[in-house]
C-alpha cells in the first residue's frame, strides 16, 4: 500500500486473535510454523492474484486447516481513479473457519498507482497481530515484486528497510531461493488480548 495515495486496510483485527485462540487447541503441531509452506503458498496466490490488481487491491489472511495451507481473500470494490483504496479485511476474517490456526497476510498494490512502499496502516494493521505466533505479513508491488517486512519495525522506514524480497509474480518459475526465515514466538498472552481491541487500519 503505498504511503503517496493512502491505501489502507480496514478490519476488526480482535476476531482475528479469537480465531488463533481457538485454533491452538486443535493444532496438531502447535511448535510448527510451516515457512516453506506458507511460502510456496503466498507466492501461488501472488501469481493468482496480482495480475488481476488492475484496478483492485487483494487482501488474504493465511490459515492452516487440516493440513493444508489456505488463504481468505478479499478485496475492494475497485479503486481506478481514486486517490485510494480501501479493503475491509473483516470480510476476509469471516472466511477463515473455525478450528483454522492463523499464520499471516499478504495484500497486492494495484498497477496504476506504482505503489511500491508500505503505508502506515500497513505497518501497523500487520503489528497489531505480531504477537500472534508465526504471523508474517507479505506484499507485491505494482510490479510484480514480493516482499516479506519484519512487523517489529515501529515506523515505515524501518519496515521498508527490513524488507526481504522473495522474487517476482510476473516469473512464477524464477524465483530466487527461499530465505531463512526465523521463527516467530508470541510477545503476549493470547488470552489476555481477548479482552483488548487492537486499532483497526484506517
Amino acid at each position: 500500500m503505498s504511503g503517496a495515495h493512502a491505501f489502507r486496510v480496514l478490519g476488526a483485527t480482535w476476531i482475528l486473535l479469537v480465531a488463533s485462540v481457538l485454533a491452538r487447541a486443535g493444532d496438531a503441531t502447535p511448535a510448527a510454523c510451516f515457512d516453506d509452506e506458507v511460502l510456496l503458498h503466498v507466492r501461488e496466490q501472488f501469481a493468482t492474484y496480482g495480475p488481476r490488481s488492475s484496478q483492485y487491491e487483494y487482501f488474504g489472511f493465511i490459515y492452516r486447516k487440516d493440513g493444508r495451507i489456505e488463504s481468505a481473500v478479499t478485496h475492494d470494490f475497485g479503486c481506478r481513479g481514486q486517490r485510494e483504496c480501501v479493503v475491509n479485511t473483516a470480510f476476509a476474517l469471516k472466511r477463515i473457519p473455525k478450528g483454522a490456526k492463523v499464520l499471516g497476510e499478504w495484500h497486492t498494490h494495484p498497477h496504476f498507482h506504482e505503489a511500491d512502499a508500505l503505508s502506515m496502516e500497513d505497518v501497523r494493521g500487520a503489528q497489531a497481530n505480531r504477537h500472534i505466533r508465526c504471523y508474517t505479513a507479505f506484499y507485491s508491488s505494482h510490479d510484480g515484486d514480493i516482499y516479506r517486512w519484519n512487523l517489529d519495525a515501529p515506523t515505515v522506514a524501518a519496515a521498508m528497510e527490513s524488507r526481504t524480497r522473495l522474487g517476482n509474480y510476473h516469473q512464477t518459475t524464477n524465483y530466487p531461493p527461499s530465505p531463512c526465515l526465523p521463527a516467530i514466538t508470541a510477545t503476549a498472552d493470547l488470552t489476555e488480548d481477548l479482552h483488548s481491541s487492537p486499532a483497526p487500519r484506517q
